[in-house]
């Protein structure tokens, strides 16, 4: 027997089949609760800049005040452009996969165009003017922003993968999450 509360109304199943239809119309499906997980995974696309500002303020705030630039400007550069898209979920017993769409700037590009600009630049400037080791790690703070700000946003396919637990639990597998960080630059 089976007692079930909604609404302030208490009732209860006594048969198998009408249990199964009740879990059936108010549990959720293995497919809605992995969707859930990823979309809470990605959070709101609004929300997005505020936790990756949080992120880099933990993480590189430092080295982004030795630059001369805020997590703000970083984060505003960084993320113009960026969206995700979910799509299907196809579920085969305890593993399941979801198809991602992740629209951002790469930082691999990002970096490497960093690197080629500010060494012209460096080429360029006389040893004798440069005053002091911070002015040199502002001016490339602006390079680097200036290189982020430029960059393009495209569009990068995840194949996301999850594997049931004996709970009945939903884990994205650490595999995902690598590619995942990795699609995302961070």
């Amino acid at each position: 027997s089976v007692t079930y509360q909604r609404s302030g109304s208490e009732w209860s199943v006594d048969s198998i089949d009408l249990q199964q239809a009740v879990f059936d119309a108010y549990l959720p499906t293995d497919e809605e609760l992995i969707l859930s997980d990823v979309y809470w995974y990605f959070g709101d696309v609004d929300s997005v800049n505020d936790e990756f500002i949080l992120g880099l303020e933990a993480g590189a705030g430092s080295d982004l005040d030795q630059l001369g630039i805020t997590a703000e400007e970083f984060a505003e550069a960084f993320l113009d452009g960026f969206n995700y898209e979910v799509g299907d979920v196809t579920v085969d017993g305890d593993v399941a996969t979801v198809d991602v769409t992740i629209t951002s700037k790469s930082m691999d590009e990002i970096s490497t165009e960093f690197q080629n600009r500010f060494t012209e630049w460096a080429s360029t400037v006389d040893p004798s003017t440069i005053t002091s080791e911070d002015d040199l790690y502002k001016q490339g703070g602006q390079i680097f922003l200036e290189v982020t700000r430029e960059a393009e946003a495209a569009d990068h396919q995840v194949e996301l993968t999850f594997t049931q637990d004996s709970s009945g639990v939903w884990w994205m597998d650490t595999a995902s999450e690598d590619d995942l960080m990795g699609t995302m630059g961070v």
